[in-house]
């Protein structure tokens, strides 16, 4: 009776070889373990007595697909043939699904041949089962014999159901395949029937037909490996194997008493319960081995490939270390607590701590006293998960020397896009410090360059023609204007040739008109409508008279520049005083700008170099303006014009 293990999820079908004692049932059974595929097949097992060799029986499971979710498992016993073994072989038929008879063809054996399947009638009824409906196939196997019976004979004298038969030569493998899927075929299709299984699975037939396809080709892969056998590692060992034909892995050998044959049926029975037992222990020992066995190929798989990962990303590690390490900017990671834990070489030279000695310090190390209330200012922005670009700051070296500095801060966070650690990308601004100091020096005097050709032109015309343009004009009002204009614009450049910076009492509103009377001659060229809005009521301011006008110039000639070509051009230039402050305005309606960035100068040099002088003037005016305590600032955009707004405090 088919067996539903729902455990393992499989159909077990029990298939009997059954025939008198020595007509090739083991032999049958040991072709066909061998014809099957070695990972589709268990080991045979066998029990022996003293007298019969035969008194065995196998398990040969055969995975042949699926049903319903479920494995089809063959399992395969044959009985032992001798007469007074009756009450094994009844318990070997117990619960089988199909039968193969093996007849032996030998003509002498006829009478021991009717014997069996007689024998085989009783042992089923025993059993509860009819010998007319349980799917039986016959096999007449030695047919190589030279008086072996004809087919005829054997099949009207023990064919009564007229099952299909074979002819066989065991020995050979003749005939045992075929007789073989002939009979799992019949099994599977009176299961289909007898469970009605058919109802809800209408292709029984194609079922039939991959069982059958399932088993030839396991049977020729196994005969591929027979004659193109794989190459063993030599530390690979094989367990003993013994049998005829087979591979018997467990033998229970039984000595019989001839005085107290009473007890030989529950000997028998007994010892074939038991060895039935050990197989199926045995043959689950084998499949947890086999199982093992694949999990430790598979952890070993899965260690190379991690040993291969690992190697791989110590390599990257490696690499990015040093990265981090030999990159051109001082690179330093601090935790949650502030304590750094790396420190690449640029940060050692820029520093001049060795790594040993900084790191487990705490970032505060870097900053001075009066720089730490930005510094956590900015980090409260960072541990919120926000990256802090181009933070200018200045940090101080080990021996206290303070360094100009832009820093980046971002966080390093985890898969779970945890903060665990904060990196800080410093860069030294001490070389852009130093080419802006020399870009700004060179630049005050480049307002010069602009003025001194035409006012040496203007000096050298009022000094050649000034006499007879007064004489012909009687205009002596005018030449004396342009006496004074020369004379103040001679003060002027001496100003600005000066080169000491000292603060002297300076009105503001004289500087401007001084630096129009300069540019008057450019303003008028260029159509410019210059507006001065200057406050009559402007305190003396206590300055250097030095930089305030270079200052200007730097700003006015910005805004001549941005006039040129422009349909309307118009300058203003106006002066104020509120609360305590000087605030002078510069006001074009020219291009305008879109960036006064100092850090984009050479870029935008490359591009524009009117647009980049511009940057370098109104820097330079930044810079000159810090040395008088003024700050600028800068309005403007492309298209839109632009305001320069200078303040600077009133000195005490």
């Amino acid at each position: 009776m088919v067996q539903f293990n729902t455990k393992d999820n499989e159909i077990l079908v029990k298939i009997v070889f059954y025939g008198p004692g020595l007509s090739g049932k083991t032999t049958n059974l040991q072709k066909l373990h061998e014809m099957m595929d070695p990972s589709q097949k268990t080991d045979l097992f066998s029990v022996n007595t003293m007298e019969d060799r035969t008194l065995f029986f196998d398990l040969l499971p055969v995975d042949l697909g699926y049903i319903y979710g479920n494995s089809i498992k063959l399992q395969i016993y044959t009985v032992p043939g001798q007469v007074h073994y009756d009450s094994t072989r009844r318990i070997v038929l117990s619960g089988a699904d199909g039968v193969i008879f093996i007849a032996d063809s030998d003509k002498n054996k006829l009478h021991e041949n009717v014997q069996s399947i007689n024998n085989l009638y009783h042992n089923l009824q025993a059993n509860r089962l009819n010998i007319k409906e349980v799917p039986l196939v016959m096999q007449y196997n030695k047919r190589d014999l030279p008086d072996a019976l004809p087919v005829e004979i054997l099949n009207q004298k023990l064919n009564f159901r007229q099952v299909p038969h074979f002819g066989a030569v065991a020995i050979k493998g003749d005939g045992v395949l075929d007789t073989f899927v002939e009979a799992v075929k019949m099994t599977v299709r009176y299961i289909f029937e007898k469970y009605q299984l058919s109802k809800n699975f209408k292709n029984v037939e194609g079922v039939i037909q991959k069982l059958e396809e399932s088993i030839r080709e396991k049977s020729a892969e196994s005969k591929r490996l027979a004659e193109n056998p794989p190459q063993m590692d030599v530390d690979q060992t094989f367990s003993p194997r013994v049998g005829r034909g087979g591979k018997t892995v467990l033998k229970y050998t039984h000595t019989i008493d001839d005085d107290d044959r009473s007890s030989q049926d529950k000997l028998l029975q007994k010892a074939l319960t038991s060895n039935m037992e050990t197989a199926r222990l045995y043959a689950e020992l084998k499949a947890s081995q086999a199982a093992l066995m694949k999990k430790n190929e598979e952890l070993s798989i899965l260690y190379k490939q991690l040993e291969k990962s690992n190697n791989d990303n110590l390599k990257i590690r490696r690499f990015l270390e040093s990265l981090v390490n030999f990159a051109g900017e001082a690179i330093v990671t601090f935790n949650d607590l502030w304590v750094i834990q790396n420190w690449n070489q640029a940060a050692e030279e820029m520093f001049k701590y060795k790594r040993d000695e900084i790191l487990n310090q705490n970032i505060n190390i870097l900053f001075p006293q009066s720089q730490l209330a930005d510094l956590n200012k900015v980090l409260s922005f960072v541990v919120s998960g926000k990256v802090v670009k181009g933070f200018e700051t200045r940090l101080q070296d080990k021996e206290g020397n303070a360094l100009a500095v832009n820093v980046t801060f971002s966080p390093i966070k985890n898969k779970n896009e945890t903060i665990i650690a904060f990196t800080a990308i410093i860069r030294d601004l001490s070389l852009l410090s130093n080419v802006r100091k020399k870009l700004f020096s060179l630049q005050r005097f480049e307002s010069l360059a602009h003025l001194l050709p035409g006012f040496l032109q203007a000096v050298k015309a009022h000094m050649e023609g000034g006499g007879d343009v007064e004489a012909m004009l009687g205009e002596k009002k005018k030449a004396n204007k342009s006496e004074k204009q020369i004379k103040r614009g001679i003060a002027t450049l001496q100003t600005m040739m000066d080169t000491k910076s000292e603060a002297k009492p300076v009105q503001i509103n004289e500087v401007i008109q001084d630096i129009q009377s300069l540019v008057e001659e450019t303003t008028q060229s260029l159509g410019i409508q210059l507006v001065s809005q200057l406050n009559a009521e402007l305190p003396v301011a206590k300055i250097s008279r030095k930089l305030i006008t270079h200052t200007l110039l730097n700003l006015v000639f910005n805004a001549l520049d941005a006039l040129n070509g422009h349909a309307s051009p118009k300058l203003t230039i106006g002066t104020h005083f509120l609360d305590g402050e000087y605030i002078i305005q510069i006001i074009d309606n020219g291009s305008g700008s879109a960036i006064m960035d100092m850090d984009k100068f050479f870029s935008t040099m490359e591009e524009n170099e009117t647009e980049g002088t511009n940057i370098l003037r109104i820097n330079t005016a930044r810079e000159l303006a810090k040395e008088f305590g003024g700050v600028l600032r800068v309005d403007t955009a492309p298209g839109k014009g632009t305001k320069v707004t200078l303040r600077m405090p009133q000195a005490t």
